[in-house]
């Protein structure tokens, strides 16, 4: 019943204004139930008129003019893709086998023979036209496919987003850092990921998973934590272990984000001489998001007031980042960083501590 309904509401084309004067011709399409045709006399005046309008079936005469028949298929079967593209019957003479396999390799869908026996071109254009139908049909039923999909990995996302901040939110309450700490992180590293050139789902998935980088610090005593002096060698190697801590705790490649915010957690700590920790990673090895969010941290943590600390100048944090590039952190992300501070700054603005 859709296709029928289908069928006697299609628009058809065709290029040859001889056919329109064919009885037989005619009588097909009448017997079709087809009652939208428009005819041109010249093929070269179709694409204006595709422009203009959609059509579901183009009826091509190749025996009367060729050459200009050709050179519509050819624009038709080269143009930016349509979905799906409409369907092509050609009529053309039976002894004309080249011309055939020519129509054929640019799209074609069905040959017309010549005199018109008005009963199969009847079923020649319902058939061209059912599968037109069912094609469009396809399309609306993925388009839907597609748009549920995309809904519901946007409540998902959404979902994992707040219980990753709701958790992140746990860990610095426990280390005494503020709520705003947590965004700048994610907005800092954001700004960072775009400017070293990532791709903008690798830059959100980082924005929001930057928050959870010292989840770890759930298994560290707050005794450590908030100690006001210097740290003994077997207090600092406790609090080391937050990164492998922190991994273990998000490790889970069934979630991009959560398996993301396990290697944050995991490489923050390393550095680009090799010299950091839980792994000792050198230069590239360490993953770029750990490589971002060491520079990030280290940033927020020296503007920042803490209880070994008061808070730095922009300047003066900025300061040690250069000092560090090729040593702590990544040269070309701390150059990424400085070319972007207008825009560090104006989240620092957006999101000041709280006290």
């Amino acid at each position: 019943m859709m296709n029928e309904a289908f069928v006697h509401r299609a628009a058809v084309l065709v290029c040859d204004d001889t056919l329109g004067s064919d009885a037989s011709f005619r009588a097909a399409f009448d017997q079709a139930g087809i009652r939208e045709v428009t005819t041109l006399a010249d093929p070269g005046l179709a694409p204006p008129a595709l422009r203009d309008r959609r059509y579901d079936l183009i009826v091509l005469d190749l025996e009367a003019s060729p050459t200009d028949g050709l050179a519509l298929l050819n624009q038709l079967h080269h143009a930016p893709a349509q979905t799906p593209r409409q369907p092509v019957l050609v009529i053309v003479p039976a002894q004309a086998t080249e011309l055939r396999h020519q129509a054929l390799a640019l799209g074609a869908t069905d040959f017309l023979p010549r005199p018109f026996d008005s009963e199969a071109l009847m079923v020649r254009v319902r058939n061209a036209l059912h599968l037109r139908a069912a094609e469009l049909r396809e399309c609306q039923l993925a388009d839907e496919i597609e748009a549920r999909v995309e809904a519901r990995t946007a409540e998902l996302t959404q979902a994992t987003d707040a219980i990753a901040h709701r958790l992140a939110q746990v860990c610095e309450m426990g280390d005494h850092h503020s709520e705003q700490h947590i965004r700048r992180i994610g907005k800092l590293a954001h700004i960072l990921a775009h400017a070293a050139g990532l791709p903008p789902e690798q830059c959100f998935l980082i924005e929001h998973a930057a928050p959870l980088h010292d989840v770890g610090k759930l298994a560290v005593s707050d005794d450590i934590l908030l100690k006001s002096g210097q740290l003994s060698a077997q207090e600092f190697d406790h609090v080391k272990r937050h990164t492998q801590f922190g991994k273990t705790l998000l490790d889970d490649p069934e979630s991009t984000l959560v398996n993301l915010a396990a290697s944050i957690a995991n490489h923050h700590h390393e550095r680009w001489d090799g010299t950091g920790y839980p792994n000792g990673l050198r230069g590239e090895a360490i993953p770029i998001e750990g490589r971002i969010l060491a520079i990030c941290d280290v940033f927020d943590a020296l503007i920042s007031t803490r209880p070994y600390k008061d808070p730095w100048s922009v300047q003066n944090a900025v300061d040690y980042l250069v000092a560090q590039a090729g040593h702590s952190f990544d040269p070309v992300l701390v150059a990424h960083f400085i070319a972007q501070l207008s825009a560090v700054e104006a989240v620092l603005t957006d999101y000041p501590d709280t006290h």
